[in-house]
């Protein structure tokens, strides 16, 4: 407790230093604390489920036709849930869409077809009511539902009684049986509804679903004691005798492969994640080391004390103590303004990216976080206050009681570690500098990449209308070819259009094709292609330019022949050296559906700008129409005044259906790289802040280095050494530590840069111009703050610095 008492003392006579330092490692702390948080929740934490470590996601996987996803067929599922016994149990879902009428004003619901058995497997059960029976799982089961609690509070007041009335969906009624419980963990956060038969699909037909559609997402709970490796070995067993007995099914030559649940939720965020707590994790070092330099400093001028305690009696080791105390009083008081520092962070980052995170999710900081700081203050205290000690404590008693020398006690093994602090530092800036502008130029000109469609003034929305109502392919033609119609009719709007498919959307099915003249593989080895459903105005609406042919009109309708439009690059590959127009690409189980290629359009970046263009077949929505289709629209002006014009113009056809997923494209353009902007702005403040911070603590040693060879410099000008001179000296002494820790710190970003090269978009990994600027910044950075300490050294005065000394 004396030592305590003496420890906060010994601080409050230097509060110029105990600020400095507690604000510079406080910046450390908080930006560590606020990513950890980030990181804990969305990566380390994803799910808020019972043993999430035991679930597991069902996964397709075809490596000869490019196919790898969460996408699993009805009959691969049955055989799986009947006969793979890694599992103790296992749940389907497939996502689907229902229009609440009613109640209220239509509401277009985002639901989730699920089987019996997937609650009990995520290990959940309502909150109200009940869940799904085997007996409502069956075909032709009675329509009953499960609201969620956020759907069940807002749209219907948290009224127990719902659960047993029945309200009306896409035309029908449904039976509610219960309520699922508050803040359902993600993915299904944002679920509205839960319905039963995960084999009713509005866009399929049962013959299609029957017949190995991929469109459902298992997920399975190991049994005890079993590791994915073994789950997985019958998967794959499984996989074979499926090709075997379903060889003409449309996914017979899948393999069906099991991945652990939160990894497929977390996706490419881990390596993102590494390389921010990379970054933040060097500004905290160069912050202990500035820190530690400034520590250092403050206790070698306290060398008279420490000779003083140590002829008394006190033992290097009591020092060492003392002065590793004061360290760990000033490095808690900086982590809990950390702490604030990280809520503060936390706020802004939430509303900065709240469009990136999951739905209902909120950053805060947790216990887990909480722990983080406290080892991180420690760890900081130590790394601040251990090495400066036991460098203060060795030294000669005898000399420094006679202080016959200045500075001498320890003077050149404290100026050796505090030099040495000063390369770590650079090394380290330069470094994180590399790395942060080799993102940042990455995403510059991925934002500069051409999407292959102008997005400004274009908005899209979804509508699904009930397949119980509009029965025919040519009834749901229909009615969004009306929608299209009354849009056309509005001023603002310069052209209008429906669309499955499209750009950044989310939603891009894929279809086996075959071409006409060319053998015929069987469905399962048929290569597949992304199939877009579009109206006639599409490519007018999205600006997508026709390179060859004709786009769509209202004669391609049904029972007109068969006709469709592909982009260039998969015309090029399909057809080297041939004109593609006229050619037939057949579609069908059977391939006995015809499609003549009336057109040839550029390249769309579907997938997002990172990705290169997918192959892409059009076919005209008058011969195929869907139930579910994204209508969209463009204006000279803002696409956000489209929302009430689309609402309008679907209510105008048909008064009970809503829209929803309201979007413009220039936001979803600008959402495909929200990771790359968070990624680049984060490591490029986070190289501001170490460049700082080695700037000061370049100048804050030559500074001390200036002080402490006052005489030394008195003598040098009093034997005519010029100013000129002086600042040579100095400068000269400052650069060599910069030039070193240039060399250490370009050779460190090399073997980094191999680290975060996935996360490069046209950016060479060794780019010289991006190390030689680096390299000049940080030259011209150093040169400012060594020029300071030096202009002091040439001014001063030698009479009075031979007096002092």
């Amino acid at each position: 407790m004396l030592d305590l008492r003496y420890a906060f003392r010994a601080l409050l006579k230097s509060p110029g230093f105990t600020f400095v330092a507690v604000l510079t490692i406080a910046v450390g702390i908080g930006a560590n604390t606020a990513l950890f948080s980030i990181f804990n929740q969305l990566v380390l934490n994803p799910v808020t489920l019972p043993q999430p470590s035991s679930l597991v996601a069902i996964w397709s996987v075809n490596n000869s036709l490019n196919f790898n996803a969460p996408a699993v067929a009805w009959p691969r599922y049955r055989e799986i849930a009947a006969n793979v016994r890694s599992f103790a149990q296992v749940g389907n879902s497939a996502f689907s869409n229902f229009t609440l009428t009613g109640n209220g004003d239509p509401e277009q619901l985002n639901g989730l077809r699920v089987t019996a058995s997937f609650f009990p497997t995520l290990g959940v059960q309502p909150l109200l009511g009940r869940n799904f029976t085997p007996e409502e799982d069956a075909p032709n089961g009675p329509a009953v539902c499960l609201l969620s609690h956020e759907f069940w509070q807002t749209r219907f007041g948290g009224r127990e009684s719902v659960v047993g009335e029945t309200i009306q969906l896409d035309g029908r009624s449904w039976q509610v049986i219960g309520v699922m419980p508050p803040r359902l963990s993600n993915p299904f956060s944002a679920t509205q509804l839960f319905a039963p038969r995960v084999f009713e699909n509005p866009g399929l037909t049962p013959d299609q679903v029957e017949r190995g559609a991929s469109f459902m997402q298992p997920i399975a709970r190991l049994k005890p004691g079993v590791s994915l490796e073994q789950a997985n070995a019958e998967l794959t067993a499984l996989s074979k005798s499926y090709a075997e007995r379903y060889s003409t099914y449309l996914d017979a030559q899948n393999l069906s492969e099991a991945r652990f649940y939160t990894d497929t939720l977390v996706g490419n965020l881990r390596p993102t994640f590494y390389t921010l707590l990379g970054a933040v994790g060097f500004v905290l070092l160069i912050a202990c080391a500035n820190v530690a330099s400034l520590f250092l400093g403050r206790l070698s001028a306290r060398h008279k004390e420490i000779a003083v305690r140590q002829s008394l009696g006190a033992t290097r080791r009591t020092i060492v103590r003392q002065f590793v105390l004061e360290s760990i009083v000033f490095s808690f008081f900086a982590g809990a303004l950390g702490i604030l520092f990280s809520l503060w962070a936390l706020s802004a980052v939430q509303s900065t990216i709240a469009s990136q995170l999951p739905p209902n999710t909120t950053l805060t900081l947790d216990w887990p976080a909480v722990a983080f700081t406290f080892g991180i203050t420690l760890v900081s205290a130590l790394l601040v206050g251990l090495a400066p000690a036991l460098q203060a404590s060795r030294q000669d008693l005898a000399e420094t009681l006679k202080d016959t020398a200045r500075g001498a006690p320890g003077g050149t093994r404290g100026g050796r570690f505090r030099a040495s602090l000063v390369v770590v530092e650079v090394a380290l800036s330069v470094t994180l500098l590399v790395g942060s502008t080799l993102l940042l130029m990455s995403f510059l000109r991925l934002q500069r990449t051409p999407p292959g469609f102008d997005a400004h003034g274009v908005a899209t929305a979804f509508v699904g209308i009930p397949a119980g109502r509009y029965k025919t392919n040519a009834e749901q033609a229909q009615f969004f070819q009306q929608v299209i119609e009354r849009l056309q009719t509005v001023p603002q709007v310069k052209a209008a259009a429906a669309a499955i498919g499209v750009p950044l959307g989310g939603v891009n099915p894929v279809s086996p094709y075959s071409v006409g003249g060319r053998p015929i593989l069987p469905l399962s080895q048929r290569p597949l292609a992304g199939l877009c459903i579009v109206s006639d105005d599409y490519f007018q609406v999205l600006q997508i330019p026709l390179r060859e042919g004709r786009r769509f009109n209202p004669q391609d309708r049904e029972g007109a022949p068969g006709v469709g439009i592909i982009n260039e690059s998969f015309a090029r590959r399909l057809f080297p050296g041939e004109n593609p127009l006229g050619k037939v690409l057949l579609r069908g189980r059977d391939a006995n559906v015809q499609i003549e290629i009336v057109g040839i359009v550029g390249d769309v970046k579907a997938n997002g700008l990172n990705a290169p263009a997918p192959d892409q077949i059009f076919l005209p929505m008058r011969q195929l129409g869907r139930p579910g289709m994204s209508v969209m629209a463009r204006v000279e002006g803002d696409a956000d005044a489209l929302q009430p014009i689309l609402r309008t113009a679907v209510a105008s056809v048909d008064k009970d259906q809503p829209i929803s997923f309201f979007q413009t494209m220039s936001t979803a353009v600008q959402q495909s790289l929200g990771v790359q902007r968070i990624v680049a702005s984060l490591t490029s403040l986070f190289a501001a802040i170490a460049l700082v911070l080695s700037a000061i603590g370049l100048y804050s040693v030559l500074a001390y280095t200036v002080a402490q060879r006052t005489g030394e410099i008195g003598i040098r000008m009093a034997l005519g050494a010029r100013p000129g001179q002086v600042v040579r000296l100095i400068l000269q002494g400052g650069l060599k530590l910069v030039g070193l820790g240039l060399a250490v710190g370009l050779a460190a970003a090399a073997a980094t840069a191999r680290l975060i090269q996935s996360l490069l978009f046209a950016v060479e990994p060794f780019d010289p111009l991006i190390y030689l600027g680096v390299a000049g910044l940080f030259a011209v950075i150093s040169m400012i703050a060594c020029i300071l300490p030096s202009i002091r050294a040439a001014r001063i005065d030698p009479l009075i610095a031979l007096r002092t000394d």
